[in-house]
């Protein structure tokens, strides 16, 4: 079984791993946690092999009891010492902007449009001031332009936002086809249409407070890492992002300073006893209810 995050970096490593070694069964955790409960468990257990991508699971010894793991990530994390390989470049020092990078150096796997979808996916405006655009440029020379590559990230990106899990598994296969059906799938089009008025509606809504932005919404989409991308990135400086739900909170925060280090606010999120997680530049954590805004005020004493 592959088990890979939802947004395009981890569709595309889904895809990108199906290539490399063959078709598998795919899977992806509920929408929105960055951890197995008992429900998704269940269904893991019926698996003696899992390679998981593009995630930084706490609580991945749960699958060590019962399967063989493999995991491929970039995430900020320590060695799970009880995977088969456990490959991310974090480990011995190396950043890299996306699962899919990862992957194209552990398996020699040559720079295509999979790769670049990963990288623009979660590296955004960004991608064009790291080494990996080298990558990209290459492409671009060869025919395939960044706005192309972009827009393909955001539709494949639609389908968690919107809430169907099931379509992220689907798109998998769609990211497979390549570029040009990801860009013409009709229904992901429809996706980005509805979420965009929502991702909007909020970012509008936001608080300038000078060295930041901070917003408190209350939306059932998953998109609280958009509405805080959308607003750093545009902004020019660090968004601050609580969502409540019903059930709980959710903290985003990103920067799109390069000097920026998340680093701390991980660590004080995991001691407070939140699930939490990232990298330098974003972190983002789930929080038990009413506990967000709390969390929210300390980070923002803390960059005063």
């Amino acid at each position: 079984m592959i088990l890979h995050h939802w947004d395009a970096d981890g569709i595309c490593s889904a895809a990108m791993y199906i290539k490399i070694n063959g078709s598998d069964t795919l899977f992806t955790p509920k929408l929105g946690n960055f951890f197995i409960d008992d429900e998704d468990l269940a269904i893991l257990r019926n698996h003696s092999q899992i390679t998981i991508l593009d995630m930084n699971l706490p609580d991945v010894d749960k699958l060590c009891s019962f399967a063989k793991i493999r995991i491929y990530d970039h995430h900020r994390t320590t060695r799970v010492e009880c995977a088969e390989e456990h490959y991310n470049p974090y480990l011995w020092g190396e950043r890299f902007p996306s699962t899919t990078t990862v992957l194209a150096r552990r398996f020699s796997y040559s720079a295509d449009y999979l790769v670049a979808i990963g990288i623009v996916g979660d590296m955004g405006p960004a991608a064009k001031n790291i080494p990996e655009w080298a990558l990209i440029e290459n492409l671009i020379k060869n025919g395939i332009s960044y706005d192309s590559l972009v827009k393909a990230a955001e539709l494949l990106d639609s389908s968690y936002k919107i809430g169907k899990r099931e379509e992220v598994i689907e798109n998998v296969y769609l990211a497979l086809q390549g570029l040009d059906d990801i860009l013409h799938a009709e229904h992901l089009w429809r996706n980005l249409d509805t979420i965009q008025k929502e991702v909007q509606r909020w970012v509008e809504l936001a608080d300038d407070r000078g060295k930041f932005f901070y917003l408190k919404m209350n939306t059932e989409m998953n998109i609280i890492s958009a509405v805080t991308r959308k607003l750093a990135w545009d902004g020019g400086k660090t968004a601050i992002v609580v969502n409540t739900k019903p059930d709980r909170d959710e903290f985003y925060i990103r920067s799109p300073d390069s000097e920026f280090d998340a680093t701390p606010f991980i660590e004080e999120a995991k001691k407070r006893g939140y699930r939490a997680g990232g990298k330098k530049e974003v972190m983002g954590a789930i929080l038990p209810k009413g506990e967000g805004e709390k969390f929210a005020n300390y980070i923002m004493e803390v960059l005063k």
